[in-house]
């Protein structure tokens, strides 16, 4: 049924391509794909396509605080302002919607609020009260702001100017999908004394010999990217090419490794990724974590009084809680359409592979999961 769904959706002129890998409840791993690079193209997609990944980052940061964790270098409950000093004197905005006026924090931030998204931080893009507008005029991930001024080229920089931006509620009050993750990168930096990339780079991508997750291309990798296309609010198009993620513009030097957004991978590599979660922290005779970390990781840290979609959160990543039909779920998804989830309960993970903004414009999901379900023979 996988493969019946995917070759619908690239017959139909919907997509050009894209693939699903599946780490299977009794070990082994499949992979499904249907289509080609581009539009027009030759070169069939398979499960070393290199994708934008975009937010699917997050659970890799994750893994990378979990680790610290671990190690005892940083604690759930430890406030962030201990790591980032920069943050000992937070506001939170008075009215948000209206303007910037604001009063000090009565909470503490601390590193669960960070990977959980309830921190108090915000996107630019997801709306326009003045917060967010204030992100937006001081370049806080976007190209150039409207006031001309640039994104920050480090983490330190990110920070300084976080810092004089209000939040946009009390730290631990409610969920807000925004740059937690991205702060969370600042604390991995000054805990581990390594830079962010290097760490994620030593601590799980080398040794899970995931080569194909990167943070820009090297060369021949543009012979293996996916193109992605906007096909509008509605997936019908007509479809615009998206110059900013380019090849030539995902070739050019990273000066902000983005902890939330920046990496590219293969279903290839990430299932790898998911695998080893799913495995408790090891794939093969490779440990990465231990199992109660990843068994940590991977649960409801959220607390029980606040909601994310309707869910929990884990570490960088939603978690279907009790009484949702997929309880124990673990996992999220980039804003082009890629998804990736670890199904404990069956003891299986899987990863879908697509280039299509906006998120779920063309929704291949909704018909891949019961598809993948029924092709492992799971009823829910």
């Amino acid at each position: 049924m996988t493969q019946d769904v995917l070759n619908r959706y690239v017959s139909q002129s919907r997509l050009p391509g894209l693939c699903v890998g599946v780490h299977l409840p009794e070990g082994g791993q499949a992979f499904v794909q249907a289509g080609t690079l581009d539009f027009g193209s030759f070169t069939r997609v398979d499960r070393e396509t290199i994708f934008r990944i975009y937010s699917m980052t997050k659970l890799i940061t994750g893994a990378a605080a979990a680790i610290l964790i671990e190690e005892g270098k940083i604690s759930l409950d430890q406030p962030v302002a201990e790591i980032i000093p920069e943050f000992a004197e937070l506001k939170v905005a008075r009215n948000p919607a209206r303007n910037l006026n604001a009063r000090p924090a009565q909470k503490t931030m601390t590193i669960r609020h960070l990977l959980t998204h309830t921190a108090g931080f915000t996107y630019a893009h997801t709306g326009n009260n003045a917060v967010q507008r204030a992100y937006a005029s001081n370049g806080i991930f976007m190209a150039t702001s409207a006031s001309g001024r640039a994104q920050p080229e480090t983490y330190d920089e990110l920070i300084k100017r976080l810092a004089d931006i209000p939040l946009m509620f009390e730290p631990g009050t409610r969920y807000e999908y925004g740059i937690s993750i991205d702060v969370l990168a600042v604390v991995i930096e000054r805990a581990s004394g390594m830079a962010y990339a290097d760490f994620v780079q030593r601590r799980i991508l080398n040794p899970l010999d995931m080569s194909d997750t990167v943070w820009r291309l090297r060369d021949g990798d543009a012979e293996r990217l996916a193109a992605i296309y906007n096909y509008g609010t509605n997936g019908r198009g007509p479809r615009q090419a998206v110059a900013a993620a380019s090849a030539e513009a995902l070739s050019r030097p990273v000066p902000l490794p983005f902890a939330g957004s920046g990496l590219l991978s293969t279903a290839a590599d990430y299932l790898d990724f998911l695998a080893m979660l799913l495995n408790d922290g090891a794939l093969g005779r490779r440990r990465i974590m231990t199992p109660e970390t990843a068994q940590l990781m991977r649960s409801d840290i959220l607390d029980s009084e606040i909601e994310a979609a309707s869910g929990g959160h884990g570490f960088g990543g939603w978690v279907a809680r009790e009484g949702h039909k997929r309880a124990g779920e673990f996992g999220w998804s980039g804003t082009a359409s890629t998804q990736a989830w670890i199904d404990p309960a069956h003891n299986f993970a899987a990863v879908l592979m697509m280039q299509a903004l906006p998120y779920r414009s063309v929704n291949v999901l909704s018909e891949l999961r019961p598809a993948i379900d029924a092709d492992l023979g799971i009823r829910r």
